[in-house]
């Protein structure tokens, strides 16, 4: 993920984006427990969703259904 950047959505007002962990996001990634350079921001109709911040895909599938994201 490191130069990929990508936003997916699924139903409910799901959206999954790849963010840069700079600034207010690595503040909150790093409340979150997520350290590193990037990670996947979850958002339901704009609030934080599960966690909110995932380091890896792996992480992100156990709280998102992933076959229901489609490219935003």
């Amino acid at each position: 993920m490191e130069d990929d950047r990508g936003s997916w959505a699924g139903p409910g007002g799901l959206r999954v984006t790849a963010v840069r962990l700079t600034g207010a996001h690595r503040v909150l990634a790093e409340y979150a427990g997520v350290h590193g350079d990037s990670a996947f921001l979850v958002t339901r109709n704009g609030m934080l969703a599960g966690r909110g911040y995932y380091a890896s895909v792996e992480e992100l599938a156990e709280d998102v259904d992933l076959a229901e994201l489609h490219p935003a």
